[in-house]
């Protein structure tokens, strides 16, 4: 029975210690996943049901937004308290159904069959007979809520652009501007609301270049027509752009991605509401870390409130530290046209595309998709509101069982890195070795004395190679209490004392003190409690 208990506590530290690190590691694991969290918005809820459609989900109200699931059109509504309410409805059409745009809740325009814009109006839980609203074929359809809540349609194709203000069960009048090859179109109104200007790009021939033109209202014939400026079509190519005006001054955003390396840049074209030859065209850069800028900025969009703030969202490069590396959404604020501040208002870990950004009756929200495939995307949501914060900003237990799952990983980097260990083991063993077989009789009389030698001169030796846990790679994982060599000194010790106390038990159990078998255990045991405990930092780290 003896024998078979201390066999038992051969074993039993080495679980121990497995337990007991593992825990700790998943807490902090699951601490470094969803912290710092974005203030003062709560950390991002996912909707249950997908999206297939690659573009930003359409705001129709306060807190309320659609998006197209399949045969669906999911419709959400955000309370006073940061919960969801989802309604779903069908599709307004049997056949294609692509492009589409809620004018409000109930109205709905699209492109279908036949490329041919079509409209419906949602009544007593169905979508009426489709209405066709024009009979050109177009390839694309956007729109622009005018200053007394009217809504202006710009749809358009290889040759021209169409515009015409969109009036419910009403045959609608539209006017033919000959501009052709537009890529991208945006629309917004002057400071009076008496005139709908334009930018839009236009790629031909090889070439892309924005241009801008101010349309009368109701008449929708162009006031003023001028090209703003060339894209560097060898270098670069354009991706996205938004229209945004903050007072007097008109401001575009658009990214272009690098022929060459694929670096995708923000840029802002700003100019005065009345001189738009007066261009200027910056980069603006997001800082990842301390010292390096985003090589990632995605979908840029502009919101502007009530009182006339306006804001941008873009998808951009969060590097919390050398394992932790995500695309988040950023704010940019504006005044007087120039670029006030930028600050992340998300934190979910994922790849955050096409976000968007709304006020909400006092508070912000800020939605997105996060790709599962080319066809299919996650939505996220996240608010500032009060209650939705106190509530998503904690740990649960799903942060705790993802942290789990990845200490294998951890514990087989500690596996690798015990190679490292074997310069400690070294000299402690040779000198036993040379102890035993030229000085046998000395070395069976003074155990004690020969174990504490050999001991010692392993911690002498692990506290000089201490440096290989605390590569630069793998501090930047380390929290800061834990950066400090000392603490680093403090834990090789305890980890020391430990395996001391351990070994001291476990040796009772032999008939007769054997230095040299004593001084493995103790070995084993501590170079297994430290590998597996610095194998959370060098998770990231090369053995290098």
């Amino acid at each position: 029975m003896k024998k078979a208990r201390w066999k038992l506590l051969t074993y039993v530290p080495f679980l121990a210690i497995m337990v007991i690190i593992g825990i700790i590691q998943s807490f902090m694991l699951a601490n470094e996943n969803v912290k710092p969290y974005p203030e003062p918005f709560g950390r991002a809820t996912e909707l249950q049901q997908l999206a297939t459609y690659g573009e930003p989900v359409q705001m129709i109200g306060d807190g309320s937004f659609t998006y197209l699931a399949g045969k669906t059109l999911q419709f959400v509504t955000i309370d006073e308290e940061g919960r969801h309410h989802t309604e779903s409805r069908p599709l307004p059409d049997v056949g294609v159904v692509r492009a589409y745009k809620m004018i409000d809740k109930d109205h709905i325009i699209w492109i279908g069959d036949g490329n041919k814009l079509y409209a419906s109006e949602w009544k007593s839980g169905s979508w009426s007979s489709k209405n066709a609203l024009m009979e050109n074929e177009i390839i694309r359809v956007q729109t622009v809520v005018g200053p007394k809540g009217n809504s202006v349609m710009l749809a358009y194709n290889d040759s021209s652009l169409y515009v015409s203000e969109f009036h419910p069960n009403a045959k609608l009048t539209w006017t033919t501007l000959d501009i052709a090859n537009v890529k991208q179109i945006h629309g917004a109104w002057d400071t009076f609301g008496s005139s709908l200007s334009l930018v839009y790009a236009v790629s031909k021939d090889g070439s892309e270049s924005f241009h801008y033109a101010k349309l009368a209202e109701a008449s929708w014939k162009p006031l003023v027509q001028i090209k703003l400026k060339d894209v560097d079509y060898a270098t670069s190519s354009l991706d996205d752009m938004a229209l945004g005006v903050d007072g007097s001054t008109f401001i575009t955003a658009y990214t272009t991605s690098s022929r060459k390396s694929g670096k995708s840049t923000l840029h802002m074209l700003t100019f005065p509401e009345n001189q738009p030859n007066r261009i200027q065209d910056e980069v603006i850069n997001l800082p990842v870390t301390k010292g390096n800028d985003s090589d990632t900025i995605l979908h840029p969009t502009f919101t502007q409130s009530t009182s006339g703030e306006v804001t941008l969202v873009a998808s951009s490069v969060y590097e919390k530290n050398r394992r932790q590396t995500s695309q988040e959404v950023y704010k940019i604020g504006f005044k007087d046209g120039k670029m006030l501040n930028a600050s992340r208002i998300s934190q979910f870990g994922g790849f955050a595309v096409y976000p968007i950004f709304a006020w909400n009756k006092g508070s912000s929200l800020a939605i997105w998709l996060d790709a599962v495939n080319a066809d299919t995307y996650r939505v996220y949501y996240t608010t500032d509101q009060l209650p939705y914060a106190d509530r998503m900003n904690s740990i649960h237990a799903e942060d705790y069982q993802q942290a789990a799952g990845n200490l294998p990983l951890f514990w087989g980097i500690g596996v690798l890195t015990a190679l490292i260990s074997l310069k400690w083991i070294l000299l402690p063993g040779l000198y036993l070795i040379v102890i035993s077989v030229f000085w046998q009789y000395h070395y069976d009389e003074h155990a004690k004395r020969h174990f504490g030698i050999s001991m010692a001169m392993y911690l002498v030796v692990k506290a000089l190679f201490i440096g290989d846990y605390r590569k630069p790679i793998a501090l930047q994982v380390m929290p800061d209490f834990l950066q400090s060599v000392w603490v680093s000194l403090i834990l090789l010790l305890l980890f020391a004392a430990i395996s001391y106390g351990l070994t001291r038990l476990w040796r009772k159990g032999l008939s007769e003190r054997n230095v040299g078998l004593e001084m493995f255990y103790f070995v084993v045991l501590d170079v297994f409690m430290t590998n597996m405990w610095y194998s959370f930092f060098m998770s990231p780290a090369t053995l290098s």
